[in-house]
């Protein structure tokens, strides 16, 4: 029986009139011949002894597994994982829920070695709970970034961050990412910078973003020349390594400079998962699995579409 202090019947008519004859609060207190606080106050009171009771159904996660079958098939990858929603709009949480689940599934052990990249997404996703405990796993970045003013160009920060949610051990690139030719030199010889160099060649995984066409990035580290002519048709990179809608590399002055794992040895990696959501990235996404450098891709649902779209349009 439902107790109360308040008169069952009154509570009984308030409720009725508000939550099943859709009355305002001022219509149901005109009916009963009450206040308009009161009737406020018996709506609280229905509620807590249960008279009135509410269910919020749990919509459940779309089936997106045709989505990822008929992308992966596009791509020629070995999986694609697609969260729900704009991933944009969410901080990308969904994207960081996925990479959680693909490296859980990785099983890294003692001594792996997993690398990631700068951007925003890596940036974005490095801070997120849900990932997996990588004790003995060492962490380390995929470009310098030491003179970056923006924190998502600062890749050691982006180490740091995965390393802390993980447990993992961190490793980081005391140089930027565009050194000048005599600390290049210098930098061949520097035991902290070997160091990590070894690292990229014993990588097991690699973590990396997918950048948008340069035309029409509104970020981009600084050692990228903004109105470089030869950059001009890259439409993505990875690794701050260009391509052009073919999956080819682009070339401008000082990137056979820049710090950062070539691209030989980034294909050498034997999982490179790849974030990237928003659809001006549809483009990047298809001529960045041209160019071999990811085996997995984690997108969002407005994304993926895009991509077949553009797919679409072209064929």
């Amino acid at each position: 029986m439902l107790e109360s202090h308040m008169d069952p019947q009154l509570l009984h008519r308030a409720a009725s009139a508000y939550y099943l004859d859709d009355l305002r609060q001022a219509e149901v207190a005109e009916r009963l011949g009450v206040s308009r606080p009161t009737v406020s106050k018996l709506l609280t009171e229905a509620r807590r002894i249960g008279m009135v009771r509410f269910e919020v159904l749990d919509v459940g996660e779309p089936d997106v597994s045709d989505l990822e079958d008929r992308l992966r098939g596009l791509l020629g990858i070995e999986e694609v994982r697609i969260a729900p929603g704009d991933q944009t709009q969410r901080e990308y949480r969904g994207l960081g829920d996925l990479l959680g689940d693909v490296l859980f599934r990785l099983e890294l052990t003692q001594g792996d070695v997993l690398l990631i990249s700068s951007g925003k997404t890596t940036h974005a996703v490095s801070r997120m709970s849900g990932m997996p405990e990588l004790r003995g796993v060492v962490i380390a970045p995929t470009v310098g970034g030491q003179q970056e003013s923006d924190p998502a160009f600062q890749t050691n920060e982006t180490v740091r961050n995965l390393a802390n949610r993980t447990g993992a051990e961190p490793r980081f690139i005391f140089a930027p990412a565009l050194p000048s030719p005599s600390l290049w030199r210098s930098l061949q010889a520097d035991p902290s910078f070997v160091e990590i160099t070894d690292l990229w060649t014993r990588a097991r995984v690699l973590v990396t973003g997918i950048g948008s066409p340069y035309a029409r990035r509104d970020s981009l580290t600084s050692v990228v020349p903004r109105e470089d002519i030869g950059l001009r048709g890259a439409v993505g990179d990875l690794c701050l390594h260009f391509f052009d809608a073919d999956g080819q590399e682009v070339l401008y002055p000082g990137s056979d400079r820049l710090v950062r794992p070539s691209v030989q040895l980034l294909r050498a990696i034997p999982s490179s998962i790849a974030l990237a959501a928003g659809s001006e990235k549809a483009p990047s996404i298809r001529a960045g699995a041209r160019t071999g450098l990811f085996t997995t891709l984690i997108t969002d649902v407005p994304t993926a579409e895009a991509v077949l779209a553009q797919a679409g349009e072209e064929a």
